[in-house]
């Protein structure tokens, strides 16, 4: 097998691979129409969200009767949420403005301090493994740590934030301690020998 030389080595098994796929697909037209049924729509996020609402307010009245059911409901609005914000997201790299409008992300004013001193962490992102929340970004150059903090109510409050984690490195940042069910913001700095860096855009996420 011939590589090109972008290190395109690869591509035969992703032609390969891709043909697999829609020969599946052409055998049973179902399977993508399965796929699109899995997808919540507004309808279905609304009536999951008021299911939730009102076997937590049965539970908080006394019915304790109620909380397998309500965990069940919180399980199935957590999980359309999250299909519903990683699909924003997934769109956003190819119209920005898509999980901007849903709070997802927050557009930064600027790149650099002030003081033209430690950078933003670029690349910066929220992942699930498993049920944990794992933080990753880009190194910024000069940086000694890496400061995490989460927000829990209105994200363009500053008195609503508060220091998460401090981490060495910026590749994977286990986030814990958090409350499932609830929607976190969290966003991230450089911190150096001396200084701070700016914050980065802050970004949503729901605990599992």
């Amino acid at each position: 097998m011939s590589k090109n030389r972008d290190g395109g080595g690869k591509d035969d098994e992703i032609i390969r691979a891709s043909d697999d796929l829609l020969t599946s697909l052409s055998k049973d037209p179902t399977i993508m129409q399965s796929i699109y049924d899995v997808l919540p729509n507004q309808e279905k996020l609304q009536e999951a969200r008021d299911r939730h609402r009102s076997l937590f307010h049965q539970v908080v009245d006394g019915a304790h009767d109620k909380e397998p059911e309500l965990e069940a409901a919180r399980n199935d609005h957590v999980a359309k949420m999250n299909l519903v914000t990683g699909m924003a997201t997934l769109t956003g790299k190819h119209d920005p403005t898509i999980p901007q409008k849903l709070g997802l992300v927050h557009p930064l004013t600027g790149k650099r301090s002030p003081a033209g001193g430690l950078s933003v962490p670029e690349n910066f992102r929220m992942v699930y493994e498993g049920r944990m929340i794992i933080a990753r970004g880009s190194a910024v150059k000069g940086a000694r740590s890496y400061e995490i903090w989460v927000c829990e109510g209105d994200p363009f409050t500053e008195a609503n934030w508060r220091h998460h984690a401090t981490s060495g490195k910026i590749n994977r940042i286990e986030i814990t301690g958090l409350t499932p069910g609830r929607l976190y913001y969290f966003r991230i700095r450089a911190v150096g020998a001396n200084d701070s860096g700016p914050w980065s855009n802050f970004i949503s996420m729901m605990a599992i």
